[in-house]
């Protein structure tokens, strides 16, 4: 799963891929802006039937969080 996001990241934002870490802040390291976390939401809900609001993109701040949280969801 982690590999999946990482490449929906990727395809927003200008970041190699071996750029992107379970640790890898979402705005401050990987510079995804609010545009960026929507469509990013709406591809995790697409593929996992995961929703992610903004209120949630607000406490989940990492990739590993996203991982996370579609896991803690997905139970």
């Amino acid at each position: 799963m982690f590999e999946r996001i990482k490449d929906l990241i990727c395809g927003f934002v200008e970041v190699e891929p071996d750029e992107v870490t379970a640790e890898s802040k979402l705005t401050a390291d990987l510079g995804l802006c609010s545009l960026d976390l929507a469509m990013l939401s709406s591809e995790i809900e697409k593929e996992f039937g995961v929703n992610i609001t903004a209120k949630t993109f607000a406490t989940v701040k990492t990739v590993g969080g996203i991982v996370e949280y579609i896991e803690n969801e997905k139970k």
